[in-house]
């Protein structure tokens, strides 16, 4: 990369790590307001059914919003310019934040879900961010090496936003610390990044004219469709992302239901996938990428994930659980990274910047079902959450498989 695009990419990575921040700050937050009467979210006689379908809404309000926005902001974008939109939605975050924190302070479940709505929608500048790091790349080589770097940022950012959610609203350890506070401090991340962006970052897409635009885009976006090895790719990172992701959603419920989990217990099992994940991807993915091809390694990842997941169900023991988790993060990790490489390998040159974003549609799309989905099944038996979650996984093995025998690679 030349310096004006290391410098840009730097300023992206920015904003893709307060998106992840914003979207995993919540999990140590939102689970014991929710299901504790003892903070007046809710009404204290509203039994633990239904507080599961509540959180499980108040989760999914941000990715689904965040799926919404993606085309209008990739829209947007690609009219009025990358850093118009980034300024934009950077802008909207901000605000989002601040309306999150007034909910919590005056503990209104209303506006805490629409709060969590309209910062997902400015979120939706995730898709924005791949395809500016697409711009910026000068061949497949360089594009793998940042998709490897903006995987470790994903880590290192969830084990911060899980930290910063759970000590900063634990009020054991400060009088000064309460559940909104985090939302400040995300507030005045959210400004610091706007002025990265206004200062460091520069244009790396032409301006289109607007109908043009919308004509390529509906051309290329048909295109994608039609390539039949994208489309089991497709379906195999949606069903990987649920999975995985109602598991994460909904550990701290499993936490706090089945070994009287703590925020301080529920903050360091986070922060322990978290460092999983980020030693997955800059550590044994680089290692196995040496000897193995991008699919064995994405085949046995998902195996072990399955694997995890299913063992967390059965088991009784905390710490046994908890270690199980941990390297069902790990393989998490390289299924998560090889995934995408493997889907950015089989698209052309000229539809990278589409291809990941509508990779990226999908995890939000798998985000915000998820909670869902784990709410209805949670509603049984919580544990019955994990045997789903490796259902969902299953699921992604058996189309990897598929895609294997029809595909030779």
């Amino acid at each position: 990369m030349i310096s004006k695009n290391l410098r840009s990419f730097r300023a992206i990575l920015s904003v893709l790590f307060l998106d992840n921040l914003g979207l995993t700050v919540v999990y140590p937050i939102f689970t014991p307001l929710v299901l504790k009467p003892f903070y007046t979210l809710l009404p204290s006689h509203i039994p633990l059914s239904t507080r599961l379908i509540l959180l499980a809404l108040l989760i999914a309000a941000f990715p689904f919003a965040q799926f919404l926005a993606g085309p209008v902001i990739g829209h947007l974008a690609d009219v009025k310019g990358r850093k118009f939109a980034l300024t934009l939605t950077l802008m909207g975050e901000g605000i989002g934040f601040i309306l999150t924190g007034l909910a919590i302070q005056q503990m209104d479940y209303v506006l805490l879900l629409l709060s969590r709505a309209f910062t997902g929608f400015f979120a939706g500048n995730m898709t924005l961010c791949l395809a500016s790091i697409s711009d910026m790349a000068l061949d497949g080589k360089d594009r793998s090496k940042n998709f490897g770097i903006v995987s470790s940022v994903i880590g290192i950012s969830f084990v911060i936003a899980i930290v910063l959610g759970g000590m900063l609203s634990n009020e054991a350890l400060n009088t000064f610390f309460n559940s909104s506070l985090p939302f400040w401090a995300l507030t005045l991340f959210a400004a610091i990044n706007l002025l990265i962006i206004r200062v460091f970052f520069h244009e790396t897409h032409p301006k289109l004219h607007e109908k043009h635009c919308f004509k390529v885009q509906l051309k290329e976006l048909f295109s994608l469709f039609k390539t039949a090895r994208l489309g089991y790719l497709y379906s195999l990172f949606f069903f990987f992302m649920l999975g995985w992701v109602v598991s994460l959603q909904f550990l701290s419920t499993f936490l706090i239901a089945h070994f009287t989990g703590t925020k301080l217990s529920i903050t360091l099992t986070f922060v322990g996938m978290g460092l999983a994940w980020c030693v997955g991807n800059m550590l044994i993915n680089r290692l196995f990428t040496k000897f193995l091809k991008v699919g064995t390694i994405l085949f046995y990842a998902l195996i072990f994930s399955c694997v995890s997941l299913f063992m967390a169900s059965e088991i009784r023991h905390f710490l046994v659980f908890v270690h199980c988790i941990l390297f069902g993060a790990l393989f998490a990790s390289l299924a998560w990274t090889n995934c995408l490489a493997l889907i950015s390998n089989q698209a052309p040159l000229y539809l990278q910047g589409k291809t990941l974003g509508f990779n990226q549609s999908i995890a939000t799309i798998s985000m915000a079902f998820a909670p869902l989905f784990g709410g209805m099944v949670g509603e049984f038996d919580i544990r019955t959450i994990y045997l789903f979650a490796s259902s969902s996984v299953l699921i992604s093995i058996l189309i990897l498989i598929i895609y294997r025998l029809k595909n030779r690679f």
